[in-house]
Formats: C-alpha cells, sequence, structure tokens
C-alpha cells in the first residue's frame, strides 16, 4: 500500500476515533474507545496514558484484548513516566529496561521491544503516553503525528469529564446545603409556632386572672354613682373598692411575673 494511501486509511481511521471518543460520557466508555480504536492508528504492544488535572488522575493501560482504568485523587505512576515527568521530553527505552515494566508490559524476548514515550503539557494538564513496541508491532516516526493527535483529542474529552465530575460533586453539596437549609427552616417555623401558642395561652390565662377583680371594680364604681349619700360611699362602697383594687394589683404582678418567667423562657424577652 502506498505512503498516501496509508496516510488517508489511517486519518479516516482517527476520525472515527475521534467521533466516538467525542460520544464518551464516562472514563471507562473512554477505554473501550482506545483499546477498539488505537490499533488502527498505530502498532504497539500496550499502551499506557496517564491524565492529570489538578488533583484528578486517570490512568489508563490498553493491551489489544483488554483496558484498563484507573480514576485517583493522586498519582499512580510508574517508574518510566515519573522520568518522562521529570525529563519533560520524549524518550525511548530499550528491551532490558522494558522488562522492569509490570506484567501487562510482558512480551516475548524476541521481540526486541522498544518503549516509547511523550509528555504532553498544557497550563495545569499533564499528559503522559508510553507505548511499547517490536518487531511483530513496529513503531515508527510516521506514527507519532498520530500519537500527538490522539492525544490532543483525548486531553480535552479527559478534561471535559473530569469539569462534569467536579460540577456533580459541586451540585450534591448544593443539594445537600439546600436540604440543610429547608430542615433549619421547618425546624424554625416549628419552634416559632409552638411560642406564639404559648403567648396566646398566656395572654388568655392573663386576661382571664384580671377580668375577676377588675369587674368588681367597674360594679363598685357604678354603685358610686347611684349611692344616696356620702356617708354610704365611705362606710360601704370605698372599703370594697379599696380591697379590689388591692387584688387588682396582685394579680396584675403575678401577671407580669409569670408573663416575663414564660416570655424567658421562650427566648423572647
Amino acid at each position: 500500500m502506498e505512503e498516501n494511501q496509508i496516510y488517508r486509511v489511517t486519518y479516516e481511521a482517527f476520525s472515527k476515533f475521534s467521533n466516538s471518543l467525542s460520544r464518551c460520557r464516562s472514563f471507562e466508555e473512554v477505554a473501550n474507545v482506545l483499546r477498539v480504536n488505537l490499533k488502527f492508528l498505530f502498532n504497539y504492544h500496550c499502551v499506557r496514558i496517564s491524565f492529570q488535572w489538578e488533583e484528578h488522575f486517570a490512568h489508563f493501560t490498553i493491551s489489544m484484548q483488554d483496558a484498563q482504568v484507573e480514576v485517583l485523587g493522586e498519582g499512580n505512576y510508574m517508574p518510566h513516566e515519573k522520568q518522562l515527568l521529570s525529563q519533560k521530553r520524549p524518550l525511548c527505552w530499550n528491551n532490558q529496561q522494558v522488562a522492569m515494566l509490570p506484567l501487562a508490559y510482558q512480551v516475548p524476548t524476541e521481540e526486541q521491544t522498544e518503549l516509547w514515550g511523550w509528555v504532553f503539557e498544557n497550563q495545569e494538564r499533564c499528559l503522559l503516553v508510553s507505548l511499547l513496541a517490536g518487531q511483530s508491532k513496529p513503531f515508527t516516526k510516521r506514527d507519532v503525528t498520530f500519537v500527538r493527535l490522539m492525544a490532543e483529542s483525548l486531553e480535552s474529552k479527559l478534561l471535559e469529564l473530569f469539569l462534569f465530575q467536579e460540577l456533580d460533586k459541586r451540585n450534591e453539596e448544593i443539594s445537600y446545603i439546600n436540604a440543610q437549609q429547608q430542615e433549619v427552616i421547618k425546624q424554625r417555623t416549628s419552634e416559632i409556632t409552638k411560642k406564639n401558642e404559648r403567648l396566646l395561652e398566656i395572654s388568655i390565662a392573663s386576661a382571664h386572672q384580671m377580668r375577676e377583680p377588675l369587674s368588681r371594680v367597674l360594679g363598685l364604681v357604678q354603685i358610686m354613682g347611684q349611692a344616696q349619700s356620702m356617708e354610704t360611699i365611705q362606710e360601704q362602697v370605698l372599703p370594697r373598692l379599696s380591697k379590689s383594687a388591692t387584688d387588682l394589683d396582685t394579680v396584675l404582678r403575678e401577671v407580669i411575673d409569670n408573663a416575663t418567667g414564660e416570655l424567658i423562657e421562650l427566648g423572647a424577652d
């Protein structure tokens, strides 16, 4: 197949990969899209992709048969990824260094494997791509173009997923705060209702206590207006009026004292 035709076919495969990636709504879906599509972009035995944005980390391990993803609150970098982060440039490791990799990266020795690595940084984001190739699945310089294109598309999607994840978290916090506020409002409304009911009871009780001595005072005042002589008023009405006034004063003091105590207890003083 001619080189131009190879490029055209690979670009078509990349277009399909981008479309599939854009429809992903979870990290697991992204892992599956990588497993299905990467083999049409470049050769590899295994691909490791690590993404970091602020305190969010995602690690993907892709082979021809499997795809695994870890979404963590801290980085879980492999030794060669730490080297990439330290040197911040593309690197290539030989077969001997590849032997130090985890089991998922192990391939037959005769493959003469090479581990390629790239680091892509963009403001507060960092994407690491490491790719294990060999004689049966050789990686060439031509493939670097598609590694870069894949990395750019993947970085945008992973950032989008983390932003949605952060938004969901904020929405949950807001919902919790709203629920707490509603509970506080409900509780305070109940307390105010109970206080108002108690204040009404105090008012009714106070009015009832004052009614009897006040009625006597009013009755005696009416009698005074109808008395035939001052002697009758002085001997019969005034002593009773004085006692009724004293009783009324006593009741008023008791009502004030009781009401003050109740109001203090209700927190309405």
